[in-house]
Formats: C-alpha cells, sequence, structure tokens
C-alpha cells in the first residue's frame, strides 16, 4: 500500500500547471473584453448615483433610470469602481471586483479545507484552477446581481456545512450571509429552503429553527435598513413590482436561445447527479466535503425551478442559474477531498483538466493582446465634439465622466415599459443633457429603442465603433 499523502508529486504539480495557465488565460480574456461590454457600463452606473447622492431607486416618474431592480448589496460592492479617474479605470476596477466576487468564495472554500489541505498544497490550488474553467465564460466577461449573490450563497453554506453539529454562532454567521445573498439577489431566498431541509435532514430541528429565525431577523433588519436609505415605496416598486410585472417571453424561443449553456448548466449535472446517487459513492455527512455537497445538492434543486422561471421572463438570460455555481465547488472538494494516488486517480485527474482545459479551447486560440477599449478613446472624441450635449444611452459611465452627470439607461427605460409604466416626455427629458444634441449607439445595436422618443434626431452617421443621431441639419463629426 502507497503510504504517501494522496495527489502528491509530478501527476498533480503538471495538472496544476495546465490548469493554472489556462485560468490565467480566462482571466486576461476577461481584463480584455470587459471594457467592451455596454451591460457593464449599466450594472455599474447605481454605484455612481449612490456614491454621488442619487436614490438608484427611482419612483414613477423619476430618475435617471437604470434597469437595477435587486438589491443594494451589489451597488455596494461596486462602490470602490467609482473613485476611478476614468470611464477605462472604472471598467477595469469593476472587472476586478467581479472576477474577486466569483472567484473569492471558491478561494476561501478550498483553502479552508482541511481535507484539500491533507491532499497537498499544490490541491487547494489546483482546485480553484479547475473551477477557473468552470465558470460560465459569460460570468467573467458580464457582471450581475447574482455574483454578488452566489458568492455569498456559497459562504452561507460552507459556513452551515463545516461542522456536523452547527453552534448558535455558526447558525447566526450563516444566516447572516444568507440574508445578504437575498438582499444581492432576490432570488436567492430559495437558498433558504434548501439550507433548513438541509439542517432537518440531520436531525437538526432545534437548529432549523434557530436558523430560520435569525434569517428572518436579518432580512427584516435589511429591510429597515433599504427602507431608511431609498425609501420603502421605492425599494417595493423597484425590487417587488416591476419585476413581477415583466411579462413571460415566448418559452419556445428562449429555451432555443441558448441550449449549450442551458445543457452545461442544467442538463449534464442532473445527469450525474442522478448516475451518482444510483451507482454511488454519495458523499456522506461524515466529512466537511460530503455535508456541503449535499447542501450544495439542495441548492441546486432550489433554485432551479426559480432560475428557470427568471429565464422564462423578457430579459431573462443564463446568468439566473444559480444551480450550477452551487454544485460545481461542492462537486469539485467533494472529489479532490476524497482521491487518492491510484493510476486511475492520475488517469481521472489528467482527463477532468483536459476536459477544463479543452472547454476554452476556441478562445484560447483568439485571445486579445490588450485590451479592447478603443471605442471609449473614440467616445472621448465624440463627447469634446458635443460637450455637454450627447447622450450614450448604452453607456452611462461614459457620460458620467464627461458631463459630471448620470443620465438615463436605455435599458432602464425599456423595462419601465416592459412591466407597463409610461414615460411622460418631461420626465423623460429631465434626465438628458439640456442642451441634448447628438444620441451615440454601439453600431451593434440595430433597433435603438429609445430614439421613438427623439424624433428631432432622425440622421444616423456611422464612425468608428458609434452611431450617430442628430438632428439632419447639424450632422455628425468626421
Amino acid at each position: 500500500m502507497d503510504d504517501r499523502p494522496p495527489l502528491q508529486g509530478f501527476p498533480i504539480r503538471a495538472a496544476l500547471l495546465l490548469a493554472a495557465t489556462g485560468a490565467l488565460a480566462c482571466l486576461w480574456l476577461a481584463w480584455c473584453e470587459f471594457p467592451v461590454y455596454t451591460w457593464n457600463e449599466v450594472r455599474l452606473a447605481p454605484a455612481f448615483a449612490l456614491r454621488h447622492g442619487i436614490n438608484p431607486y427611482p419612483p414613477l416618474g423619476g430618475g435617471p433610470l437604470s434597469t437595477w431592480i435587486y438589491g443594494p448589496v451589489g451597488i455596494a460592492v461596486n462602490l470602490p469602481a467609482t473613485f476611478a479617474g476614468t470611464a477605462a479605470g472604472a471598467l477595469h476596477a469593476a472587472c476586478v471586483i467581479n472576477v474577486l466576487t466569483l472567484l473569492g468564495p471558491l478561494a476561501v472554500i478550498f483553502f479552508t479545507s482541511a481535507e484539500l489541505r491533507g491532499r497537498g498544497p499544490a490541491v487547494p490550488a489546483f482546485a480553484l484552477a479547475v473551477a477557473v474553467l468552470l465558470v460560465p465564460r459569460p460570468n467573467l466577461v458580464l457582471q450581475v446581481a447574482d455574483h454578488s449573490a452566489i458568492a455569498l450563497g456559497l459562504l452561507s453554506c460552507w459556513w452551515l456545512a463545516r461542522r456536523g453539529q452547527p453552534a448558535a454562532a455558526t447558525l447566526a454567521g450563516a444566516a447572516a450571509l444568507c440574508a445578504l445573498a437575498v438582499w444581492a439577489k432576490q432570488i436567492a431566498v430559495f437558498l433558504v429552503p434548501a439550507q433548513l431541509a438541509f439542517l432537518v435532514l440531520g436531525r437538526n430541528l432545534r437548529a432549523a429553527v434557530h436558523y430560520g429565525l435569525w434569517v428572518v431577523l436579518f432580512g427584516a433588519a435589511g429591510l429597515a435598513l433599504a427602507a431608511w436609505a431609498f425609501g420603502l415605496a421605492n425599494v417595493w416598486l423597484n425590487l417587488v413590482t416591476i419585476p413581477g410585472r415583466l411579462p413571460w417571453a415566448d418559452f419556445t424561443d428562449r429555451l432555443a436561445l441558448r441550449p449549450w449553456s442551458m445543457s452545461a448548466q442544467l442538463v449534464v449535472p442532473a445527469l450525474g447527479l442522478a448516475i451518482l446517487w444510483y451507482r454511488g459513492p454519495w458523499p456522506d455527512r461524515g466529512s466537511p466535503s460530503g455535508r456541503f455537497f449535499q447542501l450544495a445538492v439542495l441548492a441546486f434543486i432550489t433554485m432551479l425551478p426559480v432560475g428557470m422561471a427568471g429565464y422564462l421572463k423578457i430579459g431573462g438570460d443564463t446568468n439566473l442559474f444559480h444551480s450550477w455555481d452551487y454544485l460545481m465547488p461542492a462537486a469539485l472538494l467533494a472529489w479532490l477531498g476524497t482521491e487518492g494516488c491510484s493510476p486511475r486517480a492520475r488517469l481521472r485527474l489528467a482527463a477532468a483538466t483536459a476536459f477544463a482545459f479543452g472547454l476554452h479551447g476556441p478562445d484560447f486560440l483568439a485571445l486579445p493582446v490588450k485590451p479592447l477599449t478603443a471605442h471609449l478613446t473614440v467616445a472621448e472624441r465624440l463627447t469634446k465634439a458635443y460637450p455637454h450635449s450627447i447622450w450614450f444611452p448604452r453607456n452611462p459611465v461614459i457620460t458620467f465622466y464627461a458631463d459630471g452627470a448620470l443620465w438615463h439607461s436605455e435599458d432602464g427605460i425599456q423595462t419601465r415599459f416592459l412591466a407597463g409604466y409610461g414615460l411622460r416626455q418631461p420626465d423623460f427629458r429631465r434626465h438628458l443633457p439640456s442642451d441634448l444634441q447628438a444620441v451615440a449607439f454601439p453600431t451593434v445595436v440595430e433597433k435603438p429603442f429609445v430614439m421613438a422618443l427623439l424624433a428631432e434626431l432622425s440622421e444616423s452617421t456611422q464612425v468608428p465603433y458609434w452611431t450617430i443621431f442628430t438632428r439632419p441639419e447639424n450632422g455628425a463629426p468626421k
């Protein structure tokens, strides 16, 4: 019998080298691509609003409108990015925040796991590198409120599962993290049934009752704080009423929209769990990794219906599928925490690493050589050509640095419209440049939604990266 600790020597070092190389390439790709997506500016705008005394939860007729219909935790997380000196700097700071939000909890779980550390110093690092490769690519290049919710939810689950009999302080800490997750994204409330079921199935009924009370207490404290800071009516309108009024999408079209993402995040993991349940070995509660795996499976199940419901709403996308984000780190921990060093184990190690690396093959063959910020340079020239008189409906960060003010985001206007709330012209114009002379959209936008409200700007001109709408007699700068 081999008495050496498992997962030592060349196999794990080689696997770590390959996985780390792939992980660094993924992070470089995120750094380069993050500034080019207008979504990231729209998601960053509420943090600028909060820092500069603007209510990020405007009432009907108020503004500036954004698409932020989620809890305030994600806004607070992005506050450091608002101290950057340029739009590009703010977006790069937001990229770092997004990566830390995604990977920080995974690092905490893997590097505080005594089981992984017992397999050798390279194993936690290997687990983190593979996890980076298994995080859906859009998560790395797009920031959403879901990432804060998942991060806090994962830490809550890990805190709850590390000990077989959680103490009172453990229950309170896990409940506080869970409540923060709900105040990051409302659908995280469906994590609570999973955690309560985990405690009940572990014959900890008393702990389940105490945990539920703690979650309610911390949730109520969050509601009181939000109501005090933003107004209860504003919070209710933006976090409950508007999301509830958004219509359903066409189910057939929606299901056909992201077939590969749905398969990778839902179908394949569900089949894998079914096979593991029937053929084993199913991780038991005798170890932290086993308990965490069982809790993650319950989270996978309880988060699936609400994630699917959100995806089938207008505007929903695969970021709503939180199930995979809970299951993936738990599966890695359960596997590496018990893996041996036999030839078959080394083969599994090599196969898993090659598979995770291979998922990004096309991306690795076309890595950018530098951040994609040329459009920001052109936008800076446009803001100088139209001082304080050009609006970028999908790029609120650009106009904030040009004008020192936040204007409407088109997606926020469209969200209100889809929820059945009309927008009067005076309310619309109130949060636009007072001497509006031009509107700039990325050239990829084929049907600008808000241009129907700006009939006077009917002349369109193409410049690099942008389509400029102006009055017919003015035209756009060459």
